[in-house]
């Protein structure tokens, strides 16, 4: 199994973070990132190497369907060029704005097949206005694209980054989330869902407890978040659920966890040395 980022130098920062984690969790073939031109990712670069681990770069080149797009949107759609991978092999697309915290052998084994190659997890809550719009099965089936697990031979049947760009360039109106939702589009009928303990959103935190989706009687999903939190795996840290852009008082385990491998990024060269998550708690 490969590790695929794709981002540009703002996120290079988070994404050794993210990078540090997944690599103390889960041995991996390789890191592939997705980049502009001419950006090298010297911090990742030396993440990889305290782990032996290859890096490869996969240059967002000039005539990449992106640059279709207004210059604001395009960074968005780094992900979907991400998706078209060349090598055949199983591939794991993490946002840099992702923690690991435990292994993912499962992930590793899990059978893709022809028809399903990309799996992923459902936002965990119903986006009833995602699923009329869209087309989808029902209200769960919109998925997040922050954690994409997918064969490269078998997803290239189905999937091209100019079939992402044109059906947003088409239905723009449509996507109220840019490319996931133009990715959830055309995937639908594709798609095997994950567990959401690969990725666990902000919503899903237990500080977050009072949060209208996690009353059952609103969200009918809600009664697996004791398990998805106790057995997560992948923990997405979006929309300000970063550790420094919320009060101390308000961290959790999750947090904690990460400041500790951003404070061990200052020494590159002991970071394979780094306590997993379980070492801790």
């Amino acid at each position: 199994m490969h590790l695929l980022l794709a981002l540009d130098h703002g996120f290079e920062s988070l994404a050794a973070v993210a990078l540090t984690s997944y690599l103390l969790h889960q041995p991996f073939e390789s890191v592939v990132l997705v980049t502009p031109v001419g950006q090298r990712m010297q911090v990742l670069e030396s993440v990889a190497a305290a782990f032996d681990l290859p890096l490869v770069y996969q240059p967002l080149v000039v005539d990449a369907s992106l640059h279709r797009l207004p210059a604001e949107v395009r960074p968005y759609f780094f992900c979907i060029e991400a998706l078209n991978q060349s090598n055949p092999g199983r591939y794991l697309y993490v946002d840099a704005d992702t923690l690991c915290v435990s292994g993912l052998g499962a992930l590793a084994e899990l059978q893709l097949a022809y028809e399903t190659p990309l799996a992923a997890c459902s936002h965990g809550r119903p986006m009833p206005d995602r699923s009329l719009v869209l087309g989808l099965e029902t209200p769960f089936h919109y998925f997040n694209a922050g954690v994409l697990l997918f064969d490269s031979q078998a997803l290239s049947h189905w999937l091209t980054p100019t079939a992402v760009v044109e059906y947003f360039v088409q239905h723009q109106a449509l996507c109220r989330f840019r490319e996931q939702c133009a990715l959830n589009a055309v995937m639908q009928g594709h798609i095997q869902f994950l567990p959401g303990q690969f990725n666990l959103l902000s919503w899903m935190r237990e500080r977050q407890s009072q949060h209208r989706w996690q009353d059952v009687a609103v969200n009918s999903m809600a009664y697996c978040l004791s398990d998805v939190r106790e057995k997560a795996s992948i923990v997405h840290l979006s929309a300000g659920a970063l550790p420094h852009q919320l009060p101390s008082n308000r961290h959790e385990r999750f947090d904690h966890y990460w400041l500790l491998l951003e404070q061990g990024l200052a020494q590159p060269d002991r970071l394979s040395k780094l306590p997993r998550y379980a070492d801790l708690w």
